[in-house]
This record gives structure tokens, sequence and C-alpha cells, in this order.
């Protein structure tokens, strides 16, 4: 019974504070691209259009809440202007397990001829995680936004944070 309230105390408490998060939204406008993301978030320091990361507030999911959920946003040369998003998923999926311990993919969808979505999970500095990541190729270029949470939070944050990841939009 102990367990159940706990459950449900923090379920109230973390829906709660999300649905805080959804009353208003910032825009990070770089010139190749955009992306939306909840106004209680913070552009980590040093945030530049090669390289950005979005932080997440600490939550009430667990405490102390010892992992930032975040979205990185990258974007890299590819080696040809053929080069297709299927082929950097393929190279990513193969580089991954060099850097993420267990690793293990869960969905691979093409959402577009340039799109590419990859979930996967793993082990990552010591925390269980499942990463959500897109591969937009455009240009010569792969531009990769990647959604990071601990893998026992993922569900509760995944309907929230899909429609900012979903809001990246190339120029």
């Amino acid at each position: 019974m102990k367990k159940l309230f706990f459950s449900l105390f923090i379920f109230i408490g973390y829906t709660a504070n999300a649905s805080s998060l959804t009353d208003s939204i910032k825009v990070l406008d770089f010139k190749p691209y955009k992306i939306d993301y909840p106004s209680s978030w913070r552009l980590k320091a040093g945030c530049a259009v090669n390289e950005c990361s979005i932080l997440s507030p600490a939550d009430t999911l667990s405490w102390p809440d010892g992992y930032t959920e975040s979205i990185n946003l990258t974007f890299n040369p590819l080696p040809s202007a053929s080069y297709t998003a299927d082929q950097y998923a393929t190279y990513s999926i193969g580089y991954l397990p060099k850097v993420v311990k267990n690793f293990k993919v869960i969905e691979r969808k093409k959402l577009k001829s340039n799109v590419i979505r990859v979930t996967y999970s793993g082990e990552k500095d010591t925390h269980k995680q499942t990463w959500r990541q897109y591969y937009y190729v455009k240009s010569s270029k792969v531009y990769i936004v990647t959604f990071s949470a601990e893998t026992s939070k993922y569900p509760a944050y995944q309907s929230f944070i899909e429609p900012f990841l979903n809001s990246f939009t190339l120029k």
C-alpha cells in the first residue's frame, strides 16, 4: 500500500510539473534549423548552432533526481552528397554499441525520404538510458536531434516531449 501511495504521489507531482511545462514554449532558432522547447527547460552554457543541449529541470519521478533529461542538437558533414538518412542510421547503429553498453535498438523507422527515427536503450555514465534520435539529411549534412532520459522515466516523458521533437524543422 505504501508503494502504491508513493507511486501515485510521484505521478501526481510529475503530472502537475509536466502540465505547467506546456503552458509556454520557447523557440531555439538558428539559421539552418529551429525547434520548440518547454519554457522551464534551459539551454546549456555554450549552446551553438553545431552543438546545443536543452536541459530539463529536476523532476519528481525519483528523489533525488540524479539525471538531467535533455534534447541535444548537432550536425555533421556527410562523406558525399549522395549519402542518405538510411545509410547514416545504419552507420550510427553500428557505431553506438562502442559507446553504449548493452545497446539495443527498440525502433528504427523511416519518417520521410530524408528522415529516420531510431529509439534505443543501454547504459552510459552509470545510468540505464533510452534515447530517441532523429537523423535529418540535407545539403550533404546530417542534423541529429536526440532526446535522452533514464529508461525508468522514458515512458513518462515520451508523450510530453514528442511534440517538441516533432517541431524540429530545417530551413
